[in-house]
């Protein structure tokens, strides 16, 4: 994609994952706040936000964790990624760009 244009990535009740130009960022709906998450190589792919809005996932060229609650964020892959979703409360997949699939604790 590589746009300088805001791009909606994921979205629940509560809060935005949005990306712009290799970066991902936390939109907090209610305070109006917006949070780095991730700088990656090309544009993100694609992301998702847990059920409970504890955390959320970036991929694209690699994956990242935010957890909602402080901000924290951990690499979980610098693989290129396809696809997550969310298989439990505690863990998400994420399918890798050969087609592997990979269950990893959140």
């Amino acid at each position: 994609m590589s746009s300088h244009e805001d791009f909606l990535l994921a979205e629940s009740p509560n809060f935005e994952i949005r990306g712009c130009y290799e970066r991902a960022v936390l939109v907090d709906k209610a305070a109006g706040t917006k949070s780095p998450i991730c700088e990656m190589y090309g544009d993100p792919e694609g992301a998702l936000i847990d059920n409970d809005e504890r955390f959320a996932v970036v991929y694209g060229c690699g994956a990242v964790v935010c957890y909602t609650a402080d901000g924290a964020v951990r690499e979980i892959s610098s693989e290129w990624i396809d696809s997550a979703r969310q298989i439990s409360a505690e863990e998400i997949e994420l399918v890798y760009e050969d087609g592997s699939r990979e269950g990893i604790k959140v």
